[in-house]
């Protein structure tokens, strides 16, 4: 299974990009969003879902790693294909979709062309029960804030929730600082 693909750019086609990638051109097929963001002879690096057929072989590309786990996800639903998960990812940002999740919006859903209230309805059902907690802002896993945190104990949850609303700019010793006064 192809996960990862990177390499220049040699052609920018309708709804896909060719990467060339040691001279083999892969045809990838990407959102709009992340299309309009590349240029020819551009050096990406695309993280690749692939879809096999017994005629086809597609690849899906994303320029970051939660774009292609959610694609998974809403891929595994049933009656949603590579298309329709396409599709959503082409309107909504990940964020906005774990949110709406969890919201129960089923609006969030149906406003995506070939996405209707039924299919919408058991997005939210399938998908709810796999996703953990609505998304927060994380920490980088290499904020040495966060790292020093995860060192004296905390896990990543509490890490991240005690670096909330911390001035990101402050030293690393100031920010763990505040973070554990913040826990007592």
């Amino acid at each position: 299974m192809i996960a990862k693909i990177s390499g220049t750019v040699s052609e920018k086609l309708a709804t896909s990009i060719i990467v060339d990638v040691m001279g083999v051109g892969y045809e990838v097929f990407l959102t709009p969003r992340a299309y309009e963001t590349i240029t020819p002879e551009e050096n990406v690096n695309l993280y690749i879902a692939e879809q096999i057929k017994e005629d086809e072989h597609t690849l899906y590309g994303f320029i970051h790693l939660d774009e292609r786990q959610m694609y998974f996800q809403l891929n595994s639903v049933s009656g949603v294909g590579p298309k329709a998960a396409m599709a959503i990812l082409s309107h909504h940002k990940v964020d906005d979709i774990q949110e709406g999740i969890m919201a129960d919006n089923i609006t969030l859903f149906s406003n995506v062309s070939g996405i209707g209230k039924k299919t919408a309805q058991r997005i939210i059902l399938e998908l709810k029960g796999k996703l953990v907690e609505a998304p927060e802002k994380k920490s980088a896993p290499d904020d040495p804030a966060y790292l020093a945190l995860l060192s004296l104990g905390y896990n990543a949850k509490d890490a991240t929730k005690a670096l909330e609303g911390i001035d990101t700019n402050l030293e690393t010793n100031e920010r763990v600082k505040q973070a554990l006064k913040g826990a007592k």
